[in-house]
């Protein structure tokens, strides 16, 4: 065998080699992706949930101060009539 002959052998054993290695790193960035996904939609839902609360929150809150501020309205009138 000559070297140009075993050079060749092994150049194209190589890759035959390197192919079965590539499968499970297609699996597994396959996989990592699927968790970024299902990780990424758990995060967008509670975001989603906090969001709401939060609206709920200032709601409550405006309507309590535009009574409070009602009130204050009403005690400034009495006190003009008395």
């Amino acid at each position: 065998m000559s070297e140009n002959t075993a050079a060749a052998e092994v150049a194209t054993a190589a890759p035959a080699a390197e192919a079965p290695a590539a499968a499970p790193a297609a699996k597994a960035t396959g996989a990592a992706e699927t968790l970024v996904n299902k990780l990424k939609d758990v995060g967008i839902a509670w975001a989603s949930v906090g969001l709401s609360s939060g609206k709920v929150a200032l709601e409550s809150t405006a309507k309590a101060l535009a009574e409070t501020a009602k009130s204050l309205d009403e005690i400034t009138n009495k006190l003009k009539q008395s």
